[in-house]
């Protein structure tokens, strides 16, 4: 049908009128036929963290999903480095074709606030897929800390320089929303970066550093076995996965704060393509086998679309930018 419309139109036109319709229905057909057989190979969801992460774990367990709703192989290759930038730099100059996508988290947001030259625009050069999943983040101590309520920390933190907490880095969301709760208590902590979430944990557990705020599904595991204490949770009403553990809100009124996991691709990614992209990884973010292995991990699924991970990430954004700059959070 599209061939035969192309060549009546071409029929019907002379000259650079005619020309200029030819190119524009041509690249109207082949972002059709595009959409129609995609995929058609493999394809690569690229993780710019390491593995055993909480974006590298949440990708695996939406692979066989994706895989099986694609009906193509659908791998995951993991590009670690400079706080994540480097796999996302490579997600940018990728062909918008479909077949090389990414998946990040909360640090996205924020990194063009840290980082002074990035290698990529991400407002200009990706666009969000899907707002997949997020989770409240813990004030967690040693199961050996002297702190063993909310009131403890705060009253020791009001002493300068005391009480250090763990991060994975600077400007990652450990550090971002531990500076904003020391920002509602007015107190203060050292801040103590580490090269990924498992060192960190490995001397939070040796009571090297005195505490951390981490994602629920990165430290479920160590409250539920006793190595760790859970002081507060950031969601805006206490988690049932820690039903004895208060919201920092429950203190310090309006307090909100998660760790998200979305999947993007490069910006020019063909309309079509990314609705029918979006719509697996909906429904496989909604299956109910796997919606029960990332609740069980700590994860809430929100499965937002397009246009809602876009708003996510802005907002994130415009939020955290703020508190860098009134906090003057800079690479360490």
């Amino acid at each position: 049908m599209e061939t035969t419309y192309l060549s009546a139109a071409l029929r019907s036109m002379r000259g650079r009128p005619r020309r200029m319709l030819a190119i524009a229905l041509l690249m109207c057909a082949t972002g059709h036929v595009m959409a129609d057989d995609w995929p058609a190979r493999t394809v690569t969801i690229v993780v710019p963290y390491a593995a055993g992460g909480t974006v590298d774990k949440v990708a695996r367990q939406v692979q066989d999903g994706l895989h099986t709703r694609l009906a193509q192989t659908v791998v995951v290759d993991n590009r670690a480095g400079a706080g994540g930038t480097i796999g996302t730099g490579q997600i940018a100059r990728s062909p918008a074709d479909g077949y090389t996508l990414g998946m990040v988290f909360d640090s996205f947001a924020t990194e063009s606030h840290i980082y002074p030259k990035l290698p990529y625009v991400g407002k200009r050069d990706l666009t969000g897929v899907s707002y997949m999943v997020r989770s409240p983040m813990v004030l967690v101590v040693p199961a050996s800390s002297p702190y063993q309520t909310l009131q403890d920390y705060v009253s020791a933190t009001r002493t300068p320089k005391k009480v250090s907490y763990a991060s994975v880095g600077a400007g990652s969301s450990n550090q971002l929303v531990a500076e904003a709760f020391f920002e509602a208590a007015g107190t203060s902590g050292i801040h103590t970066p580490y090269k990924g979430g498992g060192p960190a944990i490995n001397d939070l557990l040796g009571a090297h550093v005195d505490s951390m705020i981490a994602s629920l599904p990165l430290i479920l595991p160590y409250v539920q076995a006793g190595k760790l204490r859970a002081l507060a949770v950031t969601s805006p009403q206490r988690d049932a996965r820690l039903p004895e553990v208060p919201a920092v809100a429950e203190r310090y009124k309006g307090f909100e704060a998660y760790s998200w996991v979305a999947m993007i691709a490069p910006a020019k990614i063909p309309p079509a393509v990314l609705e029918k992209l979006s719509a697996a990884v909906t429904a496989t973010l909604r299956d109910p086998a796997i919606a029960k292995q990332l609740s069980a991990g700590g994860f809430e699924i929100v499965a937002g679309n397009a246009t809602q991970t876009n708003k996510l990430i802005q907002d994130e954004s415009a939020r955290w930018g703020r508190l860098i700059k009134a906090r003057n959070i800079t690479l360490e």
